[in-house]
């Protein structure tokens, strides 16, 4: 069976498939690979299975909300959902029950989506790994020896093997598009104020964007579209119209939007593998009639470290109780994040924001000026394995996280949409995703490109990993 929202809702829709029946089939793969993926912390039952019976009597009776009807679907374990357990990924915070639903959550669910549990994550999504020392770490279902990727990892997994169609997740440096890229899923994280970030635990205010996990772009634009909007409770959501993206993707063209290739930095150093599916994605869209041009990039010396600074300080800020009071109950990761944006200073913090508002203006510009959408590998190689500090690529032994974050953190500190497409396998069948960029609530275009390449190339039954059968 297919899991992508489109097909599921086609079928919900016209009586051939019940929302009961696919509470049942999700449950089920859940309990099938679960044990050993540790993408699930907690599981609900019961309550699933009564919201699917009344969407089921809501439909057999004329009342369908739309394409996300009866649809079940998985939250990061840092989004409050009311009456369940949010544990952050932590020891900290392990028997801590939600009072409220986060704002994104009670839209999926007034649109008649059905909550089916909450996914393990790097503690506090403060990694980019998805290695949890307190409820064990999410494995890659593509090879089991590989990390999944953080810190959403959980909620990739969860997707890549159809428990669930679709998961909320987070992105601060990567933590969405980094695990989708490893598992070969799409992985969305649009402009920062576009989805509500109320009743989300924080890691780094100023960076935190939360988005979605599908396995196709046209379930992403579906998500997108019932998550989106302006929240009077959370002061950084933006008053701007959600246009209606589904139908937006599949009614126009794409051969008037232009893409621009780096010329430096993203592409400085890749896995050669990594490489020939990049430029082979790049040949795929030329063959769409995608305009495609070269551009130059100011400052990319600048990319990394200022980015992971003003992370660090943040998370240290928001910590800085549980810091004072609780510092040994953290992981030894967190702790080490946490001590270093506690020794930053406040001129350092400041300078460093200086240098991304620069690097944000130099960003707008190309993409007002030069291309519409930028697009570059999402990450610069494949899952490593666990417990490898450091990875080789290019012939360099190379900081595993640093390695990781080099070509996301950037556009979370600038607050740009990203998504990642998967674009093919390698030799020993691990996923490669592309990552493509736009303007400020430039979503649309993302999606558009995204889905006709998608809807060309066939690319959903391309990524079923051998555990997700």
């Amino acid at each position: 069976m297919s899991y992508s929202i489109k097909h599921l809702h086609d079928r919900i829709k016209t009586g051939e498939l019940s929302p009961v029946d696919l509470i049942k089939i999700s449950l089920e793969r859940i309990r099938k690979f679960n044990p050993s993926l540790n993408s699930f912390i907690t599981v609900i039952e019961e309550d699933a299975y009564k919201k699917a019976e009344i969407a089921e009597n809501q439909i057999r009776h004329g009342i369908y909300l739309g394409p996300l009807h009866g649809i079940p679907f998985s939250i990061k374990d840092v989004f409050f959902a009311k009456g369940v357990k949010c544990t952050a990924g932590s020891k900290i915070m392990y028997d801590r029950v939600s009072k409220i639903d986060a704002t994104v959550v009670s839209r999926l669910k007034n649109a008649g989506a059905i909550l089916i549990g909450t996914n393990n994550l790097n503690e506090f999504a403060s990694g980019i790994t998805g290695i949890n020392p307190f409820y064990g770490s999410s494995k890659n279902p593509w090879n089991t020896s590989k990390i999944s990727g953080g810190s959403s990892g959980g909620s990739v997994v969860a997707v890549s093997t159809g428990m669930v169609p679709v998961s909320l997740g987070t992105d601060t440096g990567g933590s969405i598009l980094v695990p989708s890229s490893f598992c070969g899923v799409f992985g969305f994280k649009p402009t920062y104020g576009r989805a509500s970030r109320y009743g989300v635990i924080p890691f780094a205010p100023s960076m935190d964007h939360v988005g979605c996990i599908t396995k196709s772009a046209w379930d992403a634009a579906a998500v997108l579209e019932c998550i989106s909007g302006w929240d009077p409770l959370d002061q950084t959501s933006k008053n701007k119209t959600v246009p209606a993206y589904t139908k937006i993707i599949e009614d126009s063209r794409v051969d008037k939007i232009s893409l621009g290739i780096p010329k430096n930095y993203f592409l400085d150093c890749l896995n050669q593998e990594v490489q020939t599916i990049f430029y082979n994605f790049i040949d795929d869209l030329k063959s769409l009639e995608v305009p495609i041009y070269e551009i130059n990039l100011l400052d990319t010396d600048k990319y990394y470290y200022p980015c992971i600074d003003i992370a660090r300080a943040e998370a240290a800020e928001t910590h800085l109780e549980w810091i004072e009071t609780r510092l040994d109950d953290y992981s030894e990761d967190c702790r080490k994040g946490f001590i270093h944006g506690m020794k930053l200073s406040a001129v350092k913090y400041i300078r460093d924001i200086k240098i991304i508002r620069k690097i944000r203006n130099q960003f707008l510009d190309v993409l007002k000026n030069k291309v519409d959408l930028i697009v570059m590998p999402t990450t610069i190689l494949t899952a490593p394995g666990f417990n490898e500090p450091k990875v080789n690529v290019c012939g360099k032994m190379l900081d595993l996280c640093e390695s990781l974050n080099r070509n996301n953190i950037v556009f979370d500190s600038i607050g740009l949409p990203a998504l990642n497409v998967p674009a093919g396998l390698t030799k020993d069948h691990m996923p490669v995703g592309v990552q493509i960029v736009g303007p400020p609530f430039g979503e649309a275009k993302i999606l558009k490109i995204a889905y006709n390449y998608e809807c060309a190339y066939g690319s959903i039954n391309k990524f079923i990993p051998p555990l997700g059968l």
